[in-house]
């Protein structure tokens, strides 16, 4: 009894101890953030040990504040290491910069990236039209291409993509493809052994495996980028699976891509580099991947990226510095709405301070957790002057935004924590009115096929629907 009693205590010493460098480790973390989160932390630690151990481990620790591959990578860019000479010429950007100067010098800092000018900007929204239009690029393809999609599915379309990627291959075009772990984790490996078998260098993106699975499985790759020849490039809302050409039982799949030609190809073709130096530890920054370019269109754009990773929030930055700017007007479309803080109170504010806001969410979600939680700000919407709008004719999964019918924010980010805040994201800044319009259009269109809320209707629906809401919004992060 004795020495059960003395292992008892140093059992006990070991978890106070265990307890306390965690709880150190916390504070140290969380040292510039909100109290009130360090607080809940150390809270969920302290008292419920087990659990609370567990969660912090997958979401809770700040990433930001560690060294990595890519804080590495972005030093070198800033020491032009590694900065690669785009096909164009810096004073033809330099002469967009004149118009929304702010929101541009904003996401120049951000993303260490120059404005590209001079891109034709095509939208897609419907799947079969996007993919149609990638593969006959891809057919045309003579140096290069490099695909990265979150989800790289088999199926119909996944097999297309497939057979004409090895088949450029064999024809002697360099492919390199990379896929995320967790959103490719129903893919049959067989189906992607067949790309390594045909001498296609292929990989995972932050592999799920011990012993790093608890921290490494809640920060996704939720990128969808093919750059071809850095000359065209695509991007967007739309992985590689049959549902988004064929949609769902219950609904069709509305999304939105596009297809960039001109020099902003090139700013994609760097994002995928960054993430291939994560994979492979090897950057591909030569001239021939970023050849002469064309002026193909007058669209000037800038590529905004965020990850779990470095000091700054990206894309939700670049977004309130674009909604806080507004004159007129901002449309809105998002699959998940499960905001931060800054990026509802910048909707709330400038919805309250007079400008137009068009706000379209998925009447039904194809992720009903996500859905309820999605749910749960609709109030706050709605008591703010907010427009909102229920899409009813099947799914949308667009990632869209229209500012003062001058300013399209368009690619892969959700407006939820999961994507300014844990995912590794791409969106796109255009400044063009044309391009402005004609996404408006999309938006339009999705308007037309939606129900407008109220707040008299909304505040009728049951105690139980309310109670679930509020329950799957405590569960943010994890969604």
């Amino acid at each position: 009894m004795q020495i059960i009693g003395i292992l008892a205590i140093i059992a006990s010493l070991l978890y106070i101890g265990f307890i306390v460098k965690l709880i150190f480790n916390i504070i140290m973390t969380y040292d510039n953030c909100n109290p009130i989160k360090t607080v809940g932390w150390i809270f969920a630690v302290f008292f419920f040990p087990v659990i609370g151990v567990i969660v912090y481990i997958v979401v809770g620790r700040n990433l930001r504040k560690k060294s990595s591959l890519f804080e590495r990578l972005r030093n070198d860019i800033r020491q032009r290491k590694h900065r690669p000479s785009f096909g164009f010429k810096i004073e033809e950007q330099a002469r967009t910069a004149k118009d929304h100067k702010e929101l541009k010098l904003l996401l120049s800092h951000l993303s260490q990236l120059p404005i590209f000018p001079g891109n034709k900007i095509d939208f897609f929204t419907d799947g079969q039209d996007k993919f149609d239009s990638l593969l006959a690029d891809i057919e045309g393809a003579r140096n290069h291409i490099h695909v990265l999609y979150y989800t790289l599915g088999a199926g119909e379309i996944g097999t297309r993509l497939k057979d004409m990627l090895i088949k450029k291959h064999r024809e002697g075009v360099e492919v390199r493809i990379l896929y995320d772990a967790v959103g490719s984790n129903e893919t049959p490996e067989k189906f992607l052994k067949e790309y390594k078998e045909a001498g296609i260098a292929i990989d995972a993106f932050s592999p799920i495996s011990p012993p790093r699975i608890l921290h490494r499985i809640n920060y996704r790759n939720h990128k969808k980028i093919v750059v071809i020849d850095g000359k065209i490039g695509y991007t967007g809302g739309m992985n590689v699976k049959d549902e988004y050409v064929k949609g769902l039982s219950w609904g069709k799949w509305r999304d939105v891509h596009v297809r960039i030609e001109g020099p902003g190809a090139q700013g994609l073709q760097s994002v995928f580099f960054t993430d291939w130096y994560y994979v492979y530890k090897e950057y591909l920054g030569c001239e021939r991947y970023f050849p002469v370019v064309e002026q193909y269109g007058d669209n000037p754009l800038q590529i905004a990226t965020s990850e779990p990773l470095g000091e700054h929030r990206n894309i939700m930055e670049g977004m309130i510095q674009a909604i806080m700017r507004a004159k007129k007007s901002i449309y809105i479309v998002t699959p998940y709405f499960v905001p931060t803080d800054s990026i509802l109170t910048a909707i709330q504010a400038t919805a309250m301070s007079g400008i137009e806001i068009h706000f379209v969410m998925p009447d039904r979600s194809d992720n009903p957790k996500v859905g309820y939680a999605s749910n749960s700000y609709v109030q706050q919407l709605l008591v703010s002057h907010v427009k909102v709008y229920r899409y009813t004719d099947g799914f949308i999964h667009s990632k869209l935004m229209v500012i003062d019918d001058k300013i399209t924010i368009v690619g892969s980010s959700n407006m939820d924590i999961r994507s300014f805040d844990l995912n590794f994201e791409t969106s796109l800044f255009i400044y063009n009115e044309e391009t402005a319009y004609k996404a408006k259009q999309i938006i339009l269109e999705d308007i037309s096929n939606s129900r407008p809320m109220n707040l008299e209707e909304w505040n009728k629906r049951s105690t139980f629907q309310e109670f679930k809401e509020a329950f799957f919004r405590l569960f943010s992060p994890f969604l």
